[in-house]
């Protein structure tokens, strides 16, 4: 019986990591590739700027990024009234904000090698701007694959940001790094290493992904 329960836990906090990091995934990857195409494609005043301070909050700790969403979203901060904090919607908040710069940092990258081409042939050819970007779009679409594989990868190892605002509350928010941080203090060394085989499995496969579209391309 313990087994049982033991196993259904750990399908439990496994399928609660999937999903809030392939959301937080889906989300960022849309908002990053859209922003990222505007951002290359018009000139205006501190573009340089701002590039750099995207390529900045791409190494930001996740913990601060935690604290940031934590005051947000706490009873004293702007959206203190949805009652999102510690919940599975505060988690996917926070990755979310967490991958937008890495992902935003990996496009404008391949944009920079590719985007001068694609440019020029919309220019010859006198494509709209609404056109335009999704020419863009479609043209890098290996590149973007292999940006929204390497955040989902950086998502669901992440632990700092996810343990603020989530409380790895058992049966809600706990997720497969912030239990193999709680069994390791309390000396459950064998869950934790059940745990973590699961996590590099999924790291593996996330890896073993990217290069094998880097090989196809």
């Amino acid at each position: 019986m313990t087994i049982e329960i033991q196993i259904s836990e750990v399908v439990e906090i496994v399928t609660l990591s999937l999903l809030v990091t392939t959301i937080a995934t889906i989300i960022a990857g849309i908002i990053a590739c859209i922003t990222s195409v505007i951002v290359y494609l018009k000139d205006f005043r501190l573009k340089k700027q701002f590039i750099t301070v995207i390529n900045a909050l791409m190494s930001t700790p996740p913990v601060v990024m935690g604290l940031l969403v934590y005051l947000i979203l706490s009873r004293k901060g702007p959206l203190g009234s949805l009652e999102l904090l510690f919940t599975p919607t505060a988690m996917i908040i926070a990755q979310t904000m967490l991958l937008i710069p890495m992902a935003m940092s990996l496009i404008l990258d391949a944009l920079d090698k590719f985007g001068d081409d694609i440019f020029l042939t919309c220019k010859i050819l006198q494509v709209r701007k609404t056109q335009t970007i999704k020419i863009f779009l479609r043209e890098i679409r290996n590149h973007l694959i292999t940006v929204i594989i390497a955040i989902f990868g950086r998502g669901i190892s992440e632990v700092g940001a996810v343990m603020l605002v989530g409380g790895n509350i058992r049966g809600s928010t706990r997720v497969m790094t912030t239990y193999i941080s709680l069994s390791t203090s309390m000396g459950n060394f064998d869950e934790s290493l059940i745990m973590a085989g699961i996590l590099l499995t999924i790291s593996f496969l996330c890896t073993f992904m990217i290069k094998r579209l880097k090989i196809d391309d």
